[in-house]
Order: structure tokens, then C-alpha cells, then sequence
């Protein structure tokens, strides 16, 4: 395997690799599953390369994930040449997964247990941090963000009601450095057959914590009680009118 991961070549195919499967984990093919090991997958493809290496494996991965998660764009009816700002939009967005493989490439896995937790919590925060920078930066493009491709997740994703998708995002991007850093714990240390269940500890006692609080708000919510329906309709109006002024009234 490290023969294999010393050809750079490799590892940005299985960065791309890595990006099509955060992008699989979106609506459309639906694995959720998917957006917890992803970026764990992201991140090895870096470990022990040069900043500017990992930067572009990084970029590769982030290309691979928007090119697929935002193909629907070329279906949007507009004059020109969609493929051009389909293309051009990836490539922007890409730097953001891009610059968190680089800040984080080697900092996951060293140190003793309390450091190590450290950084997996300063790994899921700047991951959040770029998310809120990517939605608000030249307008903001607040579209698959991490924590968005849990939606079926509901007892989950209760938590959203008070840290928005942030949360979501911020724990997923934390249990999949916590199961990075066992696999590498299992990696250079074979012998120590435990060693890697405390890598894993907090982040999973967060979720069953913060699963199970999602679930009873949600028995509490199934009571029978008043309630009012509202049913919204979107207009459907081609874009190609929208953009003509001609179309105004």
C-alpha cells in the first residue's frame, strides 16, 4: 500500500475517487453514508506530501465532487454556454475542500490522546469555518453544504434547529477524522489491538447523544395537538423568461 500511495499519480485518483463519493452522498444518488468517510479518504490521499501537493490533491477531489454534485446546472434553459459556468463554478468552489486538506493534511494523528482530540475538533471547525466562508463570500453559494446531504437523517439532523447545517456538517467532518485517526493509529501501531477505540469516543458518543435527543423531539412533536396546514406552490417560470426584460410584467 505505501509503494501504491508513493505515485502521486494515485493518489489524485483515488482524491477524485474520494470526491465522487461526497458527491454521491447528496440527493440525486442519495448515500449518505458516504460524507463520513470521504473526507477521512480526502485526507490520507495528502498525508505526507508537500502543502502544494496537498493542495491540488485536495483541489482534485473538491473538482471531482462539484463537477458531479452540480451537473444539474447544465440543465437550467438559458442562452450561451452553460457548461462554461457549470465548469467555472466547480473550479472556484473546489478551492474550499482544497484549503482544508491543506491546513489539515498532517496535522491528524500525532501527538498523545487529549492533543489528538484537539485536532479533531479544530479539523471539523475549520471545515465549518470555509463552509460559512463559501455561503457568504462574492454573494455566497449556500448549496451541498456537508451537513445537507443527512436530510433523511431526521432524528440527526434536529440538531440543525440550533446550529443550522454547521452542526450537522461539524459532526460529520469530526467522526470522519476520529475514524482517519484510528485507522491510522491502527496503521502504525498493529500490535496495540485497543489502541484505536479512543480515537473514536467523543465523536461517537456525540451522535448517539445528539441522535437521541433528535428522536425524542421528535416523539414530541407526533403528539396530537392543533395544527395548521399550509401547502406552498413555486412559480414555474423558464429562465430564459426571467432573464428577459421584455418579460418584466
Amino acid at each position: 500500500m505505501k509503494k501504491l500511495l508513493a505515485n502521486l499519480r494515485v493518489r489524485y485518483l483515488l482524491a477524485a475517487l474520494a470526491g465522487l463519493m461526497l458527491a454521491a452522498a447528496f440527493p440525486g444518488i442519495g448515500i449518505s453514508g458516504f460524507a463520513w468517510v470521504a473526507p477521512a479518504v480526502l485526507l490520507a490521499c495528502a498525508r505526507g506530501r508537500t502543502g502544494g501537493q496537498a493542495f491540488r490533491i485536495g483541489y482534485v477531489g473538491g473538482l471531482a465532487h462539484y463537477l458531479l454534485s452540480l451537473g444539474w446546472l447544465l440543465h437550467i434553459p438559458v442562452t450561451g454556454y452553460p457548461i462554461l459556468g457549470w465548469f467555472a463554478l466547480s473550479a472556484y468552489l473546489a478551492v474550499f475542500p482544497a484549503t482544508w486538506v491543506w491546513l489539515m493534511h498532517d496535522k491528524i494523528g500525532a501527538g498523545d490522546w487529549f492533543g489528538r482530540q484537539i485536532q479533531l475538533i479544530i479539523g471539523a471547525a475549520v471545515w465549518v469555518g470555509l463552509e460559512m466562508t463559501v455561503s457568504r463570500l462574492f454573494t455566497g453559494f449556500p448549496w451541498n453544504l456537508l451537513g445537507a446531504s443527512q436530510y433523511q437523517m431526521l432524528p440527526l439532523i434536529q440538531v440543525a434547529s440550533v446550529t443550522g447545517v454547521y452542526g450537522v456538517s461539524f459532526l460529520i467532518i469530526w467522526l470522519s477524522l476520529a475514524l482517519y485517526a484510528a485507522s491510522y493509529r491502527i496503521v502504525r501501531h498493529p500490535g496495540v489491538r485497543l489502541g484505536w477505540q479512543g480515537e473514536v469516543m467523543l465523536p461517537l458518543g456525540a451522535l448517539v447523544v445528539l441522535y437521541g435527543s433528535g428522536m425524542m423531539q421528535l416523539h414530541e412533536r407526533a403528539q396530537p395537538g392543533d395544527q395548521v396546514h399550509a401547502t406552498l406552490v413555486q412559480p414555474s417560470i423558464p429562465q430564459t423568461m426571467i432573464w428577459d426584460e421584455q418579460q418584466n410584467d
